[in-house]
């Protein structure tokens, strides 16, 4: 089974990983997990310091993030690869979801406020609505 995990700087994350680490070692044999985030530097404030490289500095971060998740896979046991995406998160987790061919995707869902919801939507929606693969909400 191949299954990937979609990871933010949020609180939410450190429950999802606790969650999945528990779901995978109910399986007969370990799955194929992918640790993906997805890094939106055109949701960066504009008044962004003039020459910082921002790309650079989430990437980073995004490293530090998913190591750190990544090391409550590693302390059950199961191994584990990353992926770091670039751009519009639902666009861009349900097409590498389809790419790898992902049996299951797991990710928070956040309550939004009916404003929310109407003006911006939520990423977890919009993949649940376009990914080809069963997708688990965890909140």
């Amino acid at each position: 089974m191949k299954l990937a995990v979609l990871i933010a700087d949020d609180q939410l994350s450190k429950k999802i990983v606790t969650k999945t680490v528990a779901l995978c070692q109910e399986f007969a044999e370990a799955p194929e997990i992918t640790l993906i985030h997805v890094v939106n530097d055109k949701a960066i404030a504009e008044d962004v310091e003039v020459g910082v490289d921002i790309s650079e500095n989430l990437e980073e971060d995004a490293q530090k993030m998913l190591a750190e998740k990544g090391a409550m896979f590693s302390e059950a046991g199961l191994m584990y690869k990353t992926a770091i995406l670039s751009g519009f998160p639902a666009k861009e987790v349900t097409k590498y979801a389809g790419e790898a061919g992902l049996d299951m995707l797991i990710m928070g869902h956040h309550d939004l406020s009916l404003v929310q919801k109407m003006t911006i939507g939520s990423v977890a929606k919009k993949v649940v609505q376009h990914a080809e693969c069963p997708v688990l909400l965890i909140k």
